[in-house]
């Protein structure tokens, strides 16, 4: 009995010390992961240039792949995002600040244990990651509503946020119910407990 009391407590041990399993407690809504890969512009992509007396400026890539800057014209398409931005910053001067916005299409995505894994489309205004969720019918019963991850990715730099829904349904933190974005793919994983 004793050593099954003492390899107990060295599960316990190993539990909470992250040799087995990660124990501690991620506060909702927290970034868990974010990586930067290499981005190649795309049609429909937008850049943003403002200038420093913060004047703005919105150009888009068209179609085939062109954008046009004031008259200029530049293949983009295919461009790495770091070389447009150099190309730019040339253009409009360091003091611009240079954003590029990836083209997603205007849905979210909702996968893992959900009763109907879905696209679904965010055409009648906002959503947030409960309205995504209902939109797929629901949790299944085995669905691990404290660890809830969302991924939003734009040009190449991913984000995943971890999320603890179940806290959120019994009215404690409601900032996890993140509004989305279009592109947001939400996964729902398995409880194993």
């Amino acid at each position: 009995m004793k050593n099954i009391r003492t390899a107990f407590g060295l599960l316990v041990l190993a539990t909470c010390t992250g040799m087995i399993g990660c124990a501690t407690r991620v506060p909702s809504g927290t970034v868990i992961e974010q990586s930067v890969v290499g981005y190649n512009i795309s049609p429909l992509d937008e850049i943003t240039v403002v200038q420093p007396s913060g004047s703005r400026s919105l150009f888009t890539v068209d179609q085939g792949g062109v954008l046009d800057v004031d008259g200029d014209t530049i293949k983009a398409q295919g461009m790495p995002k770091e070389k447009l931005r150099s190309l730019l910053q040339k253009r409009f001067g360091s003091g611009a600040t240079i954003e590029i916005v990836e083209f997603r299409p205007n849905r979210v995505t909702v996968l893992g244990e959900v009763f109907h894994q879905i696209h679904t489309e965010l055409t009648d205004g906002p959503m947030r990651v409960m309205d995504a969720i209902a939109s797929a019918n629901g949790f299944t019963p085995i669905a691990n509503k404290r660890r809830v991850r969302l991924l939003r990715q734009n040009a190449g730099e991913i984000t995943v946020y971890e999320l603890d829904l179940r806290e959120m349904m019994l009215g404690n933190e409601l900032s996890s119910n993140m509004l989305l974005k279009p592109g947001d793919v939400i996964t729902v994983p398995r409880n194993f407990l």
